[in-house]
């Protein structure tokens, strides 16, 4: 049923209305997931990333931000399917270069979550600053022990 409306042209990144629970609202993934669907949940969301780049594609593309492929060729020797085809391939390609660039900044923020993670590590085993409080955690608790009421 699922890959019969994906094949029918339904847009699996689709988001339902927001309510009290999620108000972001839900992508068909979230409820397959939210029914126990693990299989379903992962295909539908696979889907819609695939979705999400190729609408990021045509955007880029409309926006003429990308080359467009050369129209110097004659038109008059192509059939309508080789024309098809190649209209197909120069989507893909450009579908290709976002999934590319999306991919590029995925190390990228792994790398700078990872230093901050690091750098919180060397912080805290930081041994001056360890012993500093321990010692004044000491302090506190023999004026606590020592006070009289």
């Amino acid at each position: 049923m699922v890959a019969t409306l994906l094949s029918a042209g339904t847009k699996p990144n689709f988001v339902t209305d927001p309510t009290s629970e999620n108000l972001g609202g839900c992508t068909a993934s979230d409820l397959a997931s939210k029914n126990g669907h693990e299989g379903l949940d992962a295909y539908l969301a696979e889907k819609a990333i695939v979705a999400q780049f190729k609408d990021m594609a045509l955007v880029r593309n409309i926006s003429g931000s990308l080359q467009t492929i050369s129209e110097s060729i004659n038109l008059e020797n192509f059939i309508e399917e080789e024309l098809n085809l190649k209209d197909s391939l120069a989507t893909y390609s450009t579908a290709a270069d976002a999934d590319a660039d999306a991919a590029a900044h995925i190390p990228a923020t792994f790398r700078e979550r990872s230093l901050k993670e690091r750098t919180k590590a060397v912080e805290f085993l930081n041994l001056e600053m360890e012993a500093h409080n321990i010692i004044t955690a000491t302090k506190i608790q023999h004026a606590f022990c020592n006070y009289e009421i």
